[in-house]
């Protein structure tokens, strides 16, 4: 789940990509406030986000989930990337 702020009633609105809604040719997000269109995309679009949404679950690693279960303290708080090398 996402916030936007509904532009006409400056509301804050939790959405998520299922709930779009088909109006004609385009699928739109509308406020559950106010009823306007936060905004709205076509079929193509639509489904060029869900496969990012999709790749970026499969294949970014979930950092904030991996910290947690590590043990920290025997990190170093400082990270070193050794002497910066000058090219010819």
């Amino acid at each position: 789940m996402k916030t936007i702020a509904c532009p006409t009633c400056d509301q804050d609105v939790q959405w998520d990509m299922n709930d779009l809604q088909k109006l004609k040719a385009r699928w739109v997000m509308v406020c559950e406030k106010c009823g306007d269109s936060l905004f709205s995309v076509s079929e193509e679009e639509k489904e060029m986000i869900l496969v990012g949404i999709r790749l970026t679950e499969e294949y970014v690693p979930d950092i904030i989930h991996a910290y947690h279960n590590e043990d920290v303290k025997k990190l170093p708080s400082r990270v070193w990337f050794g002497e910066i090398k000058k090219s010819k």
